[in-house]
């Protein structure tokens, strides 16, 4: 199975903003991120699924639009909470420069292992993807279940998250150490192509 995994437009979030659950409003129009997007989508597919943040519904919709499905209302669009993007309680929507630098640079030091106060740390959202992958790839759950209610195979899955959850899966697929996670860019708008067996 393709399994496409594309992260939500750019946010009018400030530069240096700590922000997983918290949602800002869209900097750009969504369908300049769709238009630069689509491209790389394949011209059929038999899922689409989205995070269920605001940002990145308003992308699905407007993709799914573009594949002639509209009008789509987000409330239509099939989500998964394991989707998410880290949730980093109480420093969510803060600038970085204004959390306390003694809670800070102990969590950076081990980012993959360490929990931010309230919130989680990034083997909660490393066990989060895995789940997710484990029941679309063959042999799980929810695939299983969609290939016997739609009586074919699944070949191709779209999927509309965030920056985490997309290095997450890299680095499962490659092999890349949880620690190097953020040292390849995922740029806005980004479509992710990875084959599920």
């Amino acid at each position: 199975m393709d399994l496409y995994l594309i992260r939500h437009p750019e946010t009018i979030a400030p530069k240096g903003t700590c922000y997983g659950r918290t949602d800002f409003p869209l900097k750009y129009p969504v369908e300049d991120t769709a238009d630069s997007t689509f491209p790389h989508l394949p011209a059929l597919f038999d899922l689409f699924l989205s995070s269920p943040a605001p940002r990145a519904l308003k992308l699905s919709s407007a993709l799914l639009t573009k594949y002639n499905l509209s009008p789509v209302e987000h409330s239509e669009i099939p989500t998964d909470e394991r989707l998410w993007e880290m949730n980093f309680g109480d420093w969510d929507g803060k600038l970085w420069e204004e959390i306390p630098r003694k809670e800070t640079i102990p969590w950076m030091k081990d980012f993959v292992n360490a929990k931010t106060p309230g919130g989680e740390a990034f083997t909660d959202l490393i066990l989060r993807m895995d789940s997710f992958i484990n029941d679309w790839k063959e042999g799980g759950n929810l695939r299983n279940h969609w290939e016997k209610t739609n009586n074919k195979s699944l070949n191709s899955l779209i999927v509309v998250c965030h920056s985490g959850p997309i290095r997450a899966a890299l680095c499962k697929q490659y092999g890349t150490p949880y620690e190097e996670a953020f040292k390849s860019p995922v740029d806005f708008g980004s479509v992710h192509k990875l084959e599920i067996s």
